[in-house]
């Protein structure tokens, strides 16, 4: 009973989002990917502002653009986690939680009123880019998260490329990506 739920919640809310891109997929049938995470991660150098440059549309950010993250030190293992975008209607919003090292490459991201989720890094330079991924398995059906990040508002091309080839030696599908936009109208804060 407990399996038919949540495939039920993953099938209505893949229905909501696929209104606005009808040919984008958001669950699909079979198992979630084996991936590799960045064994060697460290989470001090990944402080700081990543802009989001590519993400795989899900529900909680349709329409949004000018995503960005900032991450800081809480001390204790943890990480603050400030997320802001500009919504579909124009409006600056935000939100903040927490992330901590759970495995190798592996952070739990905890939003207050929200179901943690994992935040897996598959590779990072820390300076220039980052390719993150997660997948939820459903009974039969997997549901994915998919991000490419950067410290700049744009990213060169070869670092994009090298990005989607993270992804796609990880047996991840690129074609769902779509690029955020990010621009000098967008809202950030500092």
């Amino acid at each position: 009973m407990v399996r038919t739920v949540v495939v039920m919640l993953l099938v209505v809310t893949a229905g909501v989002g696929q209104a606005s891109r009808p040919h984008t997929r958001y669950f699909s049938l079979g198992n979630c990917p084996n991936i590799t995470e960045k064994y060697d991660f460290d989470p001090v150098p990944y402080l700081g502002r990543w802009y989001e440059q590519e993400r795989f549309d899900v529900v909680f950010q349709a329409g949004m653009d000018c995503v960005n993250a900032i991450y800081s030190d809480l001390g204790d293992g943890y990480v603050e986690v400030h997320n802001t975008a500009r919504t579909a209607s124009g409006k600056y919003t935000d939100i903040v939680g927490k992330a901590h090292v759970i495995a190798p490459g592996v952070l739990l991201v905890e939003f207050h009123g929200h179901i943690p989720g994992e935040y897996h890094v598959l590779d990072t330079d820390y300076e220039s880019f980052s390719a993150v991924y997660n997948c939820i398995q459903a009974g039969e059906y997997h549901f994915q998260y998919a991000w490419i990040l950067s410290r700049t508002m744009t990213l060169d091309q070869t670092t994009l490329d090298y990005a989607h080839q993270v992804f796609l030696a990880n047996g991840i599908d690129i074609s769902l990506m779509h690029a955020t936009y990010q621009g000098d109208d967008c809202p950030y804060t500092s």
